[in-house]
């Protein structure tokens, strides 16, 4: 694996304030620079939370040492439209196979009657997956819920 310079792993965009006056040494400088920014601006976590397989903006470390490469993290969104007490079961749509692994599973649970909400899982309330579902067992009643799975796929 290449070394990496710490700016890659950082969120920050770089500050410059000179530039190489003649073109012949200011184009690298440039260049250079410009992958620098390119780098920041792209290794930040993106906001978007939508219920259909998504890139976070997230890197997860190297893969094998024949792959040396970061890996993209995938997220998804999958909506409980209401969470009754005990077990409640919702498709998630995602090829769950022996090429998955997953970095993130959490959601939260809102009433909108009582005007109250939670994370999970919680010391009442848990979630899980397999192949074809989200799992989220729950000690009240919410009006609604969302679960967040965040997973890579190797190829």
């Amino acid at each position: 694996m290449s070394s990496n310079d710490s700016q890659i792993f950082e969120s920050y965009l770089p500050i410059y304030d000179a530039v190489p006056e003649e073109w012949k040494d200011a184009r690298p400088f440039l260049v250079e620079n410009l992958k620098k920014i390119s780098n920041a601006v792209n290794i930040r976590e993106i906001g978007w939370f939508l219920d259909e397989e998504l890139i976070s903006g997230k890197q997860y470390l190297p893969g094998s040492q024949d792959v040396q490469e970061f890996r993209t993290i995938l997220r998804k969104v999958i909506v409980f439209t209401i969470l009754n007490i005990g077990l409640n079961t919702q498709a998630h749509g995602i090829s769950v196979t022996a090429n998955f692994t997953l970095i993130q599973l959490f959601g939260s649970a809102t009433n909108a009657v009582t005007l109250t909400g939670e994370s999970i899982p919680n010391s009442a309330d848990s979630m899980s997956y397999d192949a074809t579902n989200i799992y989220i067992t729950a000690a009240k009643a919410y009006t609604r819920g969302v679960a967040v799975i965040e997973y890579i796929q190797e190829l």
